[in-house]
């Protein structure tokens, strides 16, 4: 019964993210079935989690009627469109007829498939039991789930007791969503939504690759992405590191489609969202937030000529999406003085970059360090790095400087935040940026199958 309870929570996530990418994208985005799970997943876990959030803000006690019922009238203004509006979905933007290299693609498929079956198996054989995934997220999970309710002083009093409280809830909220359909607090199946986030991110890299290359190229580029040790470990542990890369995969990726096709608008909610659900996530996810709005600002400046008012005007909506999901956490945040315990109270008035620029030595030493490490990254890095410097002349090319920005934005707001940090430098990137790593490797991996698409690509027909 647990497990049918557990599935029929993962169902109603995946559902109600369904409807809220039915709403946003009218059915005329163009996206496959598969592909559209994967955004509901992210997206359904999401908004409930944010929805539970809000409850506090009425002092609303937490129950699966309380909790689904609202989604049932966006349900039925779904179903009431679909009546009314004719045409089928938009056409999935793949050539579905190029099998490429059956032999390979089976070979690498079934490396994809054993190295997301082990996750599950590794994720599932014991409960969360890792110290921060512990301390920092699902001990906030379980007083949600025993108080029925996000305490009336947990921000002012109680959260003070843990690690990093000034921390999002998204997914300790979620995981008190899988508890409530558990009955209990059994974590160790409840982690199951963690190895689910890792399918999810494979799945929207598959589907990324697959718009401009063959079967074999989405396939062989998934795989490396799966095979890596750091990324495929951390979707057994518990931590947040999986979803927040999820959310930013998502975030940025769909973001690069919009500026590839600025009329389908749905592209353009959808990154809003999934980037709003990273700084919902993790603190880290807001430099997300900063890096996907300059990089659209970007986008605008560069294509000024050629931008239409209706651009112009979506750009500014896309800020106020993300806006308007993160008021409500960043309100809390600051009514309850909630202080980061890496980076202090340090305003910027007081921050003098110069003074902390010695930092930078042991900064760039650890991510070399991180970059030549095999054992925990194969040799993504290395590649990249070695691609970098064949195709120099094309990683600022075309729409491929897009996704050059983004990386450079997203580094940049790591590093800017290491300076800023009042932790002892060493220590603190010693202990985070391979995990700081782990958020931009899947648009690193999706940047390098997009840089060398030329060579990968396969003939049609």
């Amino acid at each position: 019964m647990e497990l049918f309870r557990l599935a029929l929570s993962i169902f109603a996530a995946v559902f109600i993210g369904w409807n809220i990418l039915y709403l946003i994208s009218f059915r005329k985005i163009k996206l496959s079935f598969l592909e559209r799970l994967f955004i509901s997943y992210g997206s359904g876990f999401g908004f409930i989690s944010l929805e539970m959030f809000l409850f506090h803000f009425f002092s609303i006690k937490f129950s699966l009627i309380r909790i689904i019922a609202p989604w049932t009238l966006l349900f039925i203004t779904n179903l009431i469109i679909y009546l009314k509006r004719e045409g089928p979905y938009g056409r999935d933007p793949y050539d579905m007829k190029d099998r490429g290299n059956i032999l390979l693609n089976s070979f690498l498929a079934a490396g994809i498939i054993f190295e997301i079956l082990y996750a599950f198996f590794r994720a599932l054989i014991k409960p969360i039991e890792a110290y921060d995934a512990i301390a920092t997220y699902a001990i906030r999970s379980k007083i949600f789930y025993m108080e029925n309710s996000i305490p009336h002083d947990f921000f002012y009093n109680l959260s003070l007791l843990f690690p990093h409280p000034d921390y999002p809830l998204n997914i300790p909220l979620s995981e008190t969503f899988v508890y409530l359909f558990l009955g209990n607090l059994n974590d160790q199946i409840a982690k199951v939504i963690f190895p689910l986030y890792f399918l999810a991110t494979l799945g929207i890299l598959y589907f990324g690759v697959r718009r401009f290359s063959g079967r074999t190229g989405a396939l062989l580029f998934t795989f490396i992405l799966a095979s890596v040790p750091q990324f495929n470990h951390f979707a057994t542990n518990a931590y947040h590191d999986i979803p927040l890369s999820y959310y930013c995969f998502a975030g940025a990726l769909f973001l690069l489609y919009w500026f590839k096709e600025t009329e389908s608008l749905g592209c353009l909610y959808i990154s809003a969202v999934m980037t709003a659900m990273a700084g919902w996530t993790k603190n880290e996810g807001f430099v997300y937030c900063a890096a996907n709005i300059l990089l659209l600002l970007i986008f605008l400046f560069i294509n000024r000529r050629g931008i239409k008012k209706k651009d112009i005007l979506s750009g500014l909506l896309y800020i106020c999406v993300i806006l308007l999901i993160l008021t409500p956490w960043l309100w809390v945040k600051f009514t309850a003085n909630l202080v980061n315990s890496d980076v202090g109270s340090t305003t910027l008035s007081e921050l003098n970059i110069i003074k902390q620029s010695y930092k930078a030595w042991p900064i760039l030493y650890e991510f070399q360090r991180q970059i030549f490490g095999p054992k925990k990254w194969n040799i993504i890095w290395i590649a990249a790095f070695i691609a970098m410097a064949v195709y120099r002349k094309k990683i600022f090319a075309d729409g491929q400087k897009y996704i050059t920005i983004s990386l450079i934005l997203t580094v940049s707001g790591y590093i800017f935040a290491y300076l800023i940090g009042q932790d002892e430098i060493r220590h603190m990137v010693g202990t985070t940026w391979s995990r700081m790593m782990m958020h931009f490797l899947p648009l690193t991996v999706y940047w390098l199958a997009y840089l060398i698409k030329d060579e990968f690509a396969e003939r049609k027909g």
